[in-house]
């Protein structure tokens, strides 16, 4: 626990202390309906603004702070969206003690370095879950291709396309895409057809409703437990995030 932090509850445990102390010795009627009289709220903000000047450097960690618990309660609330919304594509070990989500774009280019990471992590770790969600906002072609590997899904080549998409490099049109998929013995016929579905917007609809709920504004985004990694982060930083998770879930039982 950092000194800043034992700063502020200090001081907020002093506060509350205080506000007993008043509330309690309070003797007219009025007071006793409102147990802080204007005058002794006015003191109590006071002393708050000066305690804030006298220390700025609580302001930076307590926001933090904050932001990290709006998440954590955005998770909790979004965890059937995040974790089985019965669309995403679901790798590695489905069965996983630990789960690794990535929102991601095709035509990202951290997301593409970001490829590597992700196949290390499946292969080196055999117990990882992994949920691809589909996460477009740099061009057209990005949504083309998160219909097309959303649709790819019923014919069992995600993976693979999934790969090859990222791969891939230089602008990206219909013709190129479904040349790629052809490449992977994808019926493109049947791809065709099904990115028509109006079921791929949605989802794509919902994954930026979950993005924007968790504050994750670019890509590649990561949620390991009940942490956000926004950015393309080093593979030992993703490994340690879950290193935690797993020792966190290990004390629950």
């Amino acid at each position: 626990m950092s000194q800043i932090y034992i700063k502020i509850t200090t001081f907020l445990l002093g506060l509350f202390g205080i506000i007993f102390i008043i509330s309690s010795t309070a003797v007219s009627a009025a007071e006793e309906q409102s147990a802080l009289s204007a005058t002794q709220k006015a003191e109590i903000n006071q002393m708050i603004r000066d305690y804030i000047l006298d220390h700025p450097e609580i302001l930076p960690e307590a926001i933090q702070i904050l932001q990290n618990r709006t998440k954590k309660a955005m998770l909790e609330r979004h965890h059937t969206r995040l974790y089985d919304d019965g669309f995403s594509y679901v790798g590695g070990n489905k069965n996983g003690d630990v789960t690794i989500i990535e929102f991601f774009d095709y035509n990202c280019g951290y997301c593409k370095t970001a490829l590597d990471t992700m196949e290390k992590l499946i292969k080196e770790d055999k117990n990882l879950r992994v949920i691809y969600k589909e996460f477009p906002i740099l061009s057209e072609s990005s949504y083309v291709m998160s219909k097309a590997a959303m649709a790819s899904i019923k014919q069992g080549k995600y993976p693979e396309f999934h790969a090859a998409l990222m791969k891939s490099t230089g602008k990206m049109t219909e013709n190129r895409i479904f040349k790629i998929a052809r490449d992977l013995g994808i019926d493109e016929q049947l791809l065709a057809k099904d990115m028509t579905s109006p079921v791929l917007e949605r989802n794509i609809q919902i994954n930026h409703g979950l993005a924007k709920a968790l504050q994750i504004t670019g890509t590649p985004g990561f949620i390991i437990g009940d942490t956000v990694i926004p950015g393309a982060v080093p593979y030992e930083e993703l490994v340690k995030a879950i290193e935690r998770t797993r020792r966190a879930a290990q004390k629950v039982k």
